[in-house]
């Protein structure tokens, strides 16, 4: 190696007599890193430059990048005749002459090693954007060359994304909010990363205060974690190459398949095939998959066939969040005309936004029926109205035929924790006859404040609380007849109620906590899923331009002209 002057930039020459000039610190040529670069510089005349670029192999690799990077380049001479004459003291001119060299299709090797001298040298050369992207790319060398990972024995991070975390707490937010903390208390996890939000919604600030919790904004870049876990469906808004940035491990539970099997919550039928594809490749491109219930584990590896079963857990949820302690004495204004309204009568509730698959108008019917079997209670309905696929017209017209003085409707839209734990306190019997769930919180919440529900014995509900007595499908009579008992005996409303109380104690948030913590660890001892490649990302992108599409004006417009089309 020479160095005529400090302004004159150094150049070495391999075996075969390839000149190479050397822009940056020739000190980072270590012998063996000389030895490398002058190697390979060698085997390949269409090399136009090798780098020198911080990375996480110890033994060091070979990787061809789309542009120089790092702190040190050498740049092959003998090109000059292909590519024109290289200004090496001119960064701008170096930058234009590297451009062309790509332009002729010639190479840029990157010698990626993890020395400490690399990784703080100065006036580092920034990868390109097309390398950074591929970075995040399992499909991609880069991913493996610059994402290589090993999981360190007790020692876990996990990022979460919680821009999903709207204002309404709902049995997903629950789960968030009740998993988080509990995985804040286990000894494997040293730091939780929560990102997307500035600042979290009121039901969970509570997180921020605890000590391994950190809260990034949307504009902030958290290090990398060894899991990133999306404890919320995963849809078309997440980025699952976005995600391998911000953790080495990237984990999904799935709640349910309620969406995936109901074609009226989506625009059209060409979003329901979008939405069912997504989940499936969503499925595919993650590390590790848990479900709420072993009932929605089974189905989800029913629907998508090449899943690992290994890389598969039926977890359900922790139960414990809610006691007979946390009963507030009153509700908050929300419920102010529904309690005066009440007048002190006894009551049902049916708690739930009115989704056609949480049958609040057959909860109607089953109440007036009740009311016949000589059980006089009002019923309250309290939940979210939700758009283009609710029972809310069905409701309307019940209520406006009910005629049965023993009893009146009141509707409530959606009421704060505080109104929901009074309402779960204070009902006589709760209502809960749903036919889609991927576990169902409601029934023992309601055990937890002393109250018994009715509901069908399936699936999940089926799985968990193992109670007996309950109606075994959807008939009006079977529900009646189950609503008018816990009316009229005290001593079955106790049996429903302790039977729960057995399926809260079984279920606890630590328990849940320290089992996820387990497939954690298991997971990132596995490699990278190999279907992660082909992952959900371009079927995401598919469903976000579908969903545009299928909202546009023009779309609806066209709407009479497709039927006319079919027919």
């Amino acid at each position: 190696m020479t160095d005529e002057s400090a302004a004159t930039p150094a150049t070495i020459r391999s075996r075969r007599g390839r000149a190479l000039v050397v822009i940056g610190d020739p000190a980072l040529l270590t012998m063996d890193r000389l030895s490398e670069f002058t190697s390979r510089i060698d085997t390949d005349a269409r090399i136009a430059s090798l780098s020198l670029v911080s990375g996480p192999s110890r033994q060091g690799r070979w990787l061809r990048g789309s542009a120089p990077a790092g702190p040190l380049t050498a740049i092959a001479t003998d090109l000059q005749d292909l590519v024109g004459p290289l200004d090496a003291d001119d960064e701008v001119a170096v930058a234009a002459w590297l451009r062309k060299a790509s332009e002729r299709g010639l190479w840029h090797d990157w010698w990626v090693t993890d020395g400490t001298d690399v990784t703080r040298a100065e006036g580092a050369r920034p990868p390109s954007d097309l390398d950074l992207l591929e970075a995040d790319d399992p499909s991609s060398a880069h991913h493996l060359a610059l994402r290589q990972y090993s999981p360190k024995a007790g020692r876990l991070t996990v990022t979460v994304d919680v821009t999903w975390l709207g204002p309404y707490e709902t049995g997903a937010q629950v789960l968030t909010t009740a998993a988080l903390g509990a995985l804040a208390l286990q000894d494997e996890i040293t730091g939780i990363r929560l990102v997307g939000l500035a600042e979290l919604p009121p039901y969970a600030a509570h997180l921020a205060s605890h000590h391994k919790v950190e809260v990034f904004g949307p504009d902030d870049e958290p290090p990398r974690s060894d899991i990133v876990w999306y404890p919320n469906q995963i849809d078309g808004r997440s980025n699952i190459a976005a995600a391998r940035r911000l953790g080495a491990r990237i984990v999904a539970t799935y709640l349910d398949l309620i969406a995936y099997d109901i074609p009226r919550y989506h625009g059209s039928a060409d979003a329901w095939r979008a939405y069912r594809a997504l989940q499936r490749r969503i499925a595919l491109s993650v590390d590790g998959i848990t479900a709420i219930s072993a009932d929605v584990a089974t189905r989800l590896l029913d629907e998508v066939p090449r899943l690992e079963p290994d890389r598969v857990l039926a977890l359900p949820l922790g139960l414990d969040h809610v006691s007979f302690d946390l009963a507030p004495q009153e509700p908050d204004e929300d419920l102010a005309e529904t309690v005066k309204s009440l007048g002190g009568k006894r009551f049902v509730v049916v708690l739930g936004n009115d989704f056609q698959h949480k049958n609040r108008d057959f909860a109607i019917r089953v109440w007036e029926a009740a009311l016949q079997a000589g059980q006089p209670c009002d019923l309250v309905l309290a939940g979210l109205h939700v758009k283009g696929s609710s029972s809310k017209e069905q409701e309307d017209d019940l209520t406006a035929r009910h005629l049965d003085l023993r009893g009146r409707i009141h509707t409530v839209g959606h009421v704060s924790s505080q109104s929901r734990a009074w309402l779960l306190a204070n009902a006589t019997v709760v209502l809960y006859p749903s036919s889609a769930e991927g576990f169902g919180f409601v029934p023992y919440e309601a055990a937890a404040m002393g109250t018994p529900t009715v509901f069908t014995d399936f699936g999940p509900l089926k799985e968990i609380a193992r109670a007996s007595g309950l109606p075994a499908g959807w008939s009006i009579e079977q529900h009646a007849a189950d609503l008018a008992r816990l009316l009229a005996d005290e001593g079955a409303r106790a049996e429903r109620v302790t039977a729960l109380e057995a399926a809260i104690h079984e279920h606890t948030w630590a328990g849940f906590a320290q089992q996820l913590t387990e497939f954690f660890e298991r997971i990132t001892r596995l490699p990278e899923v190999a279907t992660s490649a082909v992952g959900a990302d371009a079927a995401a992108a598919d469903a976000a331009a579908l969903s545009a599409i299928l909202s546009s004006r023009t779309w609806r417009a066209a709407e009479r002209l497709r039927r006319l089309r079919r027919r």
